[in-house]
């Protein structure tokens, strides 16, 4: 063999060799994947404790290839609907979004808030495991994929002063959080805004609302009572938070990532529909503790009212959402 000859195979020898040991760093390089999560409501709320576990479990599943880092209230950059967007685009890869402010995008996802629908949680679990793969199929078309669902305790009126019959139900300015709901009060005769959770203190400390529609769940984490010192549970909804991943930032993991993500959702929507539970009682003490007063059962007149215009409201939303009646004849709650 020639000197130029075996110069060349030597030099064919040494790249071959450094091609190969940067295979590993390559390799780890392309596993790693840092994933933001953005949520409105603090990590005192059920969704963001739940987003919490998730990214924990996250880390733990897939041996540290994933990392979840969660921006929560004043560290999530985006607000109300902007947050469907961002995930939409991949400004932010994952998103625990509240299914009034998705309504915003697709009225399908105002379902799980529709008024008075299910009694309890095993109704309202029951109801989003048989709406899940048209959910899905919504999702997708807004470029997202549900990794899993977060429940809320049921929503009631938060207010100023008592709601102790229809006069006091009419004198309501009450933030409402959906299309749907806002509906409702208003065919009560009160004054409604639908607003993001994030924008209610503000509303509520300058005195253009006396009331909110929430669950005493998110208003606790956020101290509404600071500014109004009465609940009436009037069992309005037991609405949903979905927790999605661009589409985009989902096929770009490897399969063994999408595994560790799915079992930690799984995970962590089991645990949040059993932890719902007891969050209620939980509420209401730490609201008591802070001087609120609760009505519990409510005046009959006034659940009467709202049982009426909720009645009205969703008989409106189903033949837009559900034409053909197949969705509602198969998962409309009974009993």
């Amino acid at each position: 063999m020639s000197d130029t000859a075996s110069s060349i195979l030597l030099l064919r020898r040494m790249a071959c060799a450094a091609a190969i040991s940067l295979l590993p760093a390559a390799s780890v390089l392309a596993q790693a994947a840092n994933l933001r999560l953005i949520n409105e409501y603090p990590a005192a709320s059920i969704t963001a404790s739940a987003d919490l576990r998730f990214a924990a479990s996250t880390a733990r599943m897939s041996n540290g290839e994933v990392a979840v880092t969660t921006l929560q209230e004043a560290a999530n950059p985006y607000k109300g609907r902007d947050q469907v967007a961002a995930v939409s685009e991949g400004r932010a890869e994952i998103g625990t979004l509240f299914a009034g402010i998705l309504g915003g995008s697709d009225p399908f996802f105002l379902l799980s808030s529709l008024p008075f629908l299910v009694d309890g949680f095993e109704q309202a679990q029951a109801l989003f495991t048989c709406t899940r793969p048209e959910l899905e199929r919504h999702l997708a078309a807004l470029n997202l994929r549900l990794l899993y669902a977060t429940p809320w305790p049921p929503s009631g009126i938060w207010s100023a002063r008592p709601v102790a019959d229809i006069a006091a139900l009419k004198a309501l300015d009450i933030r409402t959080y959906d299309d749907n709901s806002r509906g409702v009060f208003q065919r009560v005769g009160a004054r409604s805004a639908n607003l993001p959770f994030s924008a209610l203190v503000a509303k509520l400390a300058s005195g253009e609302l006396n009331a909110a529609l929430s669950s005493g769940d998110g208003g606790a984490g956020n101290r509404l009572w600071d500014h109004l010192g009465h609940f009436t549970a009037i069992s309005y909804a037991i609405p949903l938070s979905y927790t999605v991943v661009n589409l985009e930032t989902w096929n770009r993991l490897t399969p063994q990532q999408q595994a560790a993500l799915t079992r930690a959702a799984q995970a962590t929507e089991q645990e949040s529909w059993s932890i719902v539970k007891n969050r209620i009682q939980e509420n209401y003490a730490r609201m008591s503790e802070h001087g609120m007063r609760l009505d519990l059962e409510p005046a009959a007149e006034v659940r009467q009212a709202l049982r009426k215009a909720g009645q009205e409201q969703a008989d409106g939303w189903w033949p837009q959402q559900d034409p053909d009646r197949a969705l509602r004849t198969r998962c409309m709650p009974t009993g």
